[in-house]
């Protein structure tokens, strides 16, 4: 998944909307739409969103940073929204949060991560979830590392997964990682017609 990122990054401006995402704003109260999925996400306030997919990526820079091809600057993060049916690999054969996370975990993580439960308000319409947090070795020049904080969730009987990813030495992790909770928690059943 984290390659995954690293494309969508540089991809975020140069992809023409072709997707059901969407953007719908209530005064300073931005949510994506995902028509596809039936839900809609919180967007971060100060974060950037991509529409071009069916599940949303949010981006964060610092005003003084940039992105710069792949590499998240100091300071800033990615949050990239996957659908399961959209995997490949190991991953694809996972029918529980709990196997995708195992299979993640295996892929990436420099470790063994523990994976543990997760809560999701009712409102959410969440079924099920896990969480796993590793760190992972990036193909950077200056081979720094990343730290991924992983939830993986069952929704209207399909699997989910929403990775965080910032610098591994970031002294702003701790602002990135409770602005990544609340917008997880943020997901909302579409209302159907």
């Amino acid at each position: 998944m984290s390659s995954v990122t690293a494309i969508v990054v540089l991809g975020l401006l140069a992809v023409p909307a072709t997707s059901e995402g969407k953007v719908e704003s209530r005064g300073a109260t931005r949510r994506f739409i995902s028509q596809r999925y039936g839900f809609s996400m919180a967007v971060p306030g100060g974060w950037g969103v991509s529409v071009t997919l069916d599940t949303p990526v949010f981006f964060y820079a610092p005003p003084s940073e940039r992105f710069i091809q792949d590499a998240i600057p100091k300071g800033g993060a990615v949050i990239t929204v996957a659908a399961h049916d959209t995997e490949s690999g190991q991953a694809k054969s996972a029918t529980t949060p709990e196997a995708w996370a195992s299979a993640d975990v295996r892929a990436f993580a420099s470790g063994r991560p523990t994976v543990q439960s997760f809560q999701f308000s009712t409102e959410s319409g969440v079924s099920q979830a896990v969480m796993c947090s590793y760190d992972e070795p990036t193909f950077s020049p200056d081979q720094h590392t990343a730290h991924s904080v992983v939830i993986f969730w069952e929704f209207d009987k399909q699997l989910f997964a929403a990775h965080l990813r910032y610098n591994a030495d970031d002294s702003n992790a701790p602002a990135l990682r409770k602005v990544y909770f609340q917008t997880v928690r943020s997901i909302r059943p579409l209302v159907k017609p």
